[in-house]
């Protein structure tokens, strides 16, 4: 959040003085202030009308340089094997030093999974006529595959000659046929990670390693050796791709996403730099397109709004009871449980992302806070609180009824063993000789004691 805040400063400070249609009366958003003279924002669940009024130009031809990839790579995803191996052709590496290239070498060999990085990441020309050619047999052929795509859509104001973007008067598009693509592309879970991609290695059959970058400075800030560009990362950036020739201008087409709520923006024909602008100087037009995305992202993002009643909550999975596990030695109850009472006709009115944060199954237990203030509240009456917590901030709260506690198991009793005492006298012990014992004869001293003690 520091850098987009950074980011905003910094955009500020860029503002170009820019000529173009009066800003909407639907927004505040004075879009006068862009440098882009053609502008168009959605949601992504509904490509085809502005948030917030947030469009200017969307329905004039412009061109569309790079950002013409987007149809190049959907094409190639939805008829291609991204395991197949993909000859490069001398035509495809017969490109100008003044192209984006991936850096491919005639007769090499590359998956067409590393060929779409490298048409998405580094905007290679070279690419998209390796592409064009495996799939299409040739570039018109290609470029009839992607008329029919565009068609199948819905583009109905776009027309495309190439699978790159360069210049040719009859390859044209719209900012909403743009929006459309882009919305369409973003479904496909491989295309998505694709332009969300910072850097990527490629390596060709024979095992030569190419390090693609991302152009898309939302994403990666850019490199130079003798200054630093500016920086214009966005938080909640998630693609997708960049343009930019003389007659097309700097253009961008871009996506963010915050909770459930994805926004898709076309920028087309924004400002070129003044021929002689060198170093930073020239980089203050290269960047403005992506000051001018976080902005507009940024506007969205806080005035987008959606008005909910709290029933409407309750709809989404709102919790409307809440059980805690207590220590029964210390409250005597192992746990409780809560009726939440709710104000069901409050309402309250949130930006879309934060009210998309609620329509999930269950509802996010980050979203909630419990606050217990007695454990030993009597059942039906308040025992505390329930708040729904938004980026730290409180915005609705509920009150905790005690509603059941439940209790250990009553102990069964123990039982005692009982013993009973008989007081009998013992029967004296008697000794038996044997009887097989021999006869026992006093011994000679008897006898004399005897005649010595006659009355003994």
């Amino acid at each position: 959040m520091k850098r987009t805040i950074l980011c905003l400063l910094l955009s500020i400070l860029l503002l170009p003085v820019c000529v173009g249609a009066e800003s909407s009366d639907s927004t505040e958003f004075d879009l006068k202030s862009l440098a882009e003279d053609t502008v168009f924002l959605v949601n992504l669940n509904d490509p085809t009308q502005a948030v917030l009024g947030l469009e200017r130009n969307a329905d004039v031809k412009r061109y569309p340089a790079s950002t013409t990839k987007i149809l190049t790579c959907i094409v190639a995803l939805e008829q291609g094997d991204l395991e197949e191996w993909i000859t490069v052709s001398k035509r495809a590496c017969n490109l100008s030093e003044k192209n984006s290239k991936m850096g491919l070498k005639p007769g090499e060999q590359f998956t067409l999974s590393d060929l779409l990085y490298g048409l998405m990441l580094p905007s290679g020309n070279d690419a998209a006529i390796a592409i064009a050619e495996h799939l299409g047999g040739s570039i018109s052929g290609f470029a009839d595959l992607m008329n029919a795509k565009a068609e199948e859509i819905g583009m109905t104001n776009s027309h495309f000659t190439n699978p790159h973007g360069l210049h040719n008067s009859e390859h044209y598009s719209t900012a909403r046929d743009m929006a459309l693509l882009a919305a369409y592309a973003m479904r496909n879970e491989t295309f998505a990670e694709i332009v969300m991609t910072v850097e990527h290695q490629a390596r060709s059959k024979d095992g030569r390693k190419l390090t693609l970058h991302s152009s898309n400075r939302l994403l990666r800030d850019a490199t130079a050796k003798s200054y630093t560009p500016y920086s214009c990362l966005y938080d909640y950036a998630i693609g997708i791709k960049t343009g930019d020739t003389h007659l097309a201008g700097k253009c961008l087409v871009a996506a963010a996403k915050r909770n459930d709520t994805t926004y898709i923006l076309v920028l087309l024909h924004g400002e070129n730099a003044p021929e002689g602008k060198t170093g930073l100087e020239k980089d203050k037009y290269a960047v403005q397109r992506f000051y001018d995305a976080i902005r507009l992202f940024e506007y969205a993002f806080r005035h987008d709004t959606v008005t909910l009643t709290v029933q409407d909550l309750i709809d989404r999975c709102l919790p409307e009871t809440y059980a805690e596990t207590l220590d029964p030695q210390r409250y005597g109850a192992k746990a409780v449980l809560y009726r939440i009472e709710w104000d069901t006709e409050a309402e309250l009115t949130l930006p879309r992302w934060q009210a998309d944060a609620f329509a999930l199954d269950p509802f996010p237990e980050e979203h909630l806070q419990y606050t217990v203030k007695s454990y030993f509240a009597p059942v039906g009456t308040v025992a505390g609180t329930v708040s729904i917590v938004l980026d730290g901030e409180t915005v609705f709260s509920g009150k905790l009824i005690a509603d059941e506690y439940e209790y250990p198991p009553t102990p069964e009793p123990t039982v005692v063993p009982t013993y009973t005492v008989v007081e009998e006298t013992p029967s004296p012990t008697v000794f038996l000789l044997p009887t097989d014992a021999p006869e026992q004869t006093p011994p000679a001293s008897f006898w004399r004691f005897l005649r010595c003690n006659p009355n003994g």
